[in-house]
């Protein structure tokens, strides 16, 4: 199912000349949900709407699919977050289009964070969550050259590393793994 709405969410993309891929709309929802367990489906719309420069009323065209979207990412991530699916490109598909989605996905999500206002430098987390962050950040920037047998196996270990460190920080974020405060020494 997530690699049949990707297609269908970045043909749409194409079709609006947007200047972001399918894998950018569920990062940013992760980010934002992470971030904030509250976030409503209409103020993510808004939010992907601005972050995509696209006017709001043309994603009434994919309203079903970004409530498919939101309602499986929300449900994955009530529970253990084990039917959590990256939103990238089927196995199929070049290399190259993959680690850009994945790329992209990161990105999206650290904006996402960012962007929910609930995520501050002031955030205490963890040494696992914030080596997670870094991890997605560093991620973000990745490149192929060339594609080759070993690459696909890279990738599909850097995919499920993401897909984990995106767990770990929205599972600390909500409050689930909160840190508490560093004590005060007097």
């Amino acid at each position: 199912m997530i690699q049949a709405l990707y297609r269908t969410l970045d043909d749409w993309l194409v079709d609006q000349d947007a200047d972001i891929r399918a894998s950018e709309i569920q990062g940013l929802l992760a980010g934002l949900l992470a971030a904030s367990g509250g976030v409503k489906p209409e103020e993510y719309a808004g939010r992907l709407a601005e972050y995509a420069d696209l006017e709001l009323a043309r994603f009434s065209e994919i309203a079903e699919h970004l409530e498919t979207l939101f309602t499986t990412l929300r449900e994955s991530w009530e529970g253990m977050g084990l039917e959590f699916e990256l939103l990238i490109p089927e196995d199929d598909e070049l290399i190259e289009e993959r680690a850009d989605a994945l790329g992209a996905w990161c990105e999206a999500f650290l904006a996402g964070l960012g962007l929910s206002g609930e995520f501050t430098q002031e955030t205490q987390l963890t040494a696992d969550a914030r080596q997670a962050l870094e991890d997605l950040s560093e991620i973000a920037r990745i490149e192929v050259e060339e594609a080759d047998e070993d690459l696909e196996k890279a990738f599909a270990d850097v995919s499920e590393h993401v897909r984990l460190a995106a767990l770990l920080v929205a599972t600390e974020l909500n409050g689930q793994g909160s840190v508490p405060p560093d004590p005060v020494v007097h």
